[in-house]
């Protein structure tokens, strides 16, 4: 067994302590009043500015695209019965196209009948899905985590589906004191009872560059994680995975397999690491040039 396989034997089995031991909150008998609606602009985002690699828009019948819609059916399986609505897509290192993965897979979410969508850009450090919308952010998520703005002046509807942009903003001094601290755990709180029918896709730091990530991790109800196929060694995602221990990982997406191996080596992991309809995920199609994200 190689290490790539023991590492993912490994998140299995941390899924499954997760998920048996996950706290239950118990039932006051006291309803909560309702949060209070934000309220979101006008869509500031043309759509002739996205950038190309968000193939869920600019090229939404491609066989790419197809792949992503595959992922939010297995998502939204995994994620229904207790409604998991708060998922981080993170990789192990830069350059495996987490973000482009995040973006496409919070639009193809949003494009379902039955769910909103709000994509949080946590990547404090290199804060980049305002740039793939072909937009400037004034502010964003350091500016409220810093007391410099309210929450309802920084949402962008998109006017894609029904998606809202929480941008990440100016890179600040201290990105993981910001991850960690009280007031960003409550917005994630705050985030996730809001609307009971949306979902907060959360575009992290990469694990092993930053600590932001681990944090942001422990207020997710669950992990996408991000592995471009061939590129990222077995002893990266070995390390990457460790760190995660006690973390909920939903998934992983193979990124960029090339055609040649898509039919070989890794649907063999798929395979042995699947369970049912919670299984872990897979775009095996190597001409997604939407996952070649160069940076993180």
């Amino acid at each position: 067994m190689s290490r790539i396989e023991q590492a993912l034997e490994k998140a299995v089995k941390m899924r499954e302590t997760v998920k048996d031991t996950a706290p239950v909150e118990a039932d006051t008998g006291v309803s909560q009043p309702p949060l209070p609606k934000f309220e979101v602009g006008e869509p500031i985002i043309d759509i002739k500015a996205i950038n190309r690699h968000l193939v869920s828009i600019t090229d939404p019948y491609s066989s790419t695209a197809e792949q992503y819609k595959k992922l939010r059916v297995r998502i939204l399986n995994a994620t229904k019965n207790d409604f998991l609505n708060t998922i981080m897509v993170t990789s192990s290192d830069v350059s495996e196209g987490k973000t482009v993965t995040a973006i496409n897979l919070a639009i193809a979410i949003a494009k379902e009948i039955d769910h909103t969508v709000l994509l949080v850009d946590t990547d404090l450090r290199n804060p980049t899905i305002h740039k793939y919308f072909g937009i400037e952010a004034k502010y964003g998520l350091s500016d409220y985590l810093t007391d410099k703005v309210k929450l309802s002046d920084i949402f962008i509807k998109t006017g894609i589906g029904k998606l809202v942009f929480l941008p990440g903003g100016e890179p600040p001094e201290n990105p993981a004191e910001l991850i960690s601290s009280d007031k960003m755990k409550r917005l994630v709180q705050e985030l996730k009872l809001r609307y009971k029918d949306r979902y907060i896709i959360f575009d992290s730091s990469p694990v092993l560059v930053a600590a932001d990530s681990l944090s942001l991790g422990g207020y997710m109800d669950g992990i996408v994680f991000v592995i471009q196929a061939v590129r990222t060694s077995e002893n990266t995602v070995e390390q990457a995975i460790s760190l995660m221990k006690g973390i909920n990982i939903l998934g992983i997406v193979f990124n960029n397999v090339p055609h040649d191996l898509a039919k070989s080596v890794y649907p063999s992991y798929y395979y042995h690491y699947g369970y049912g309809k919670e299984g872990y995920f897979k775009k095996p199609k190597s001409e997604d040039k939407g996952n070649a994200e160069k940076k993180s």
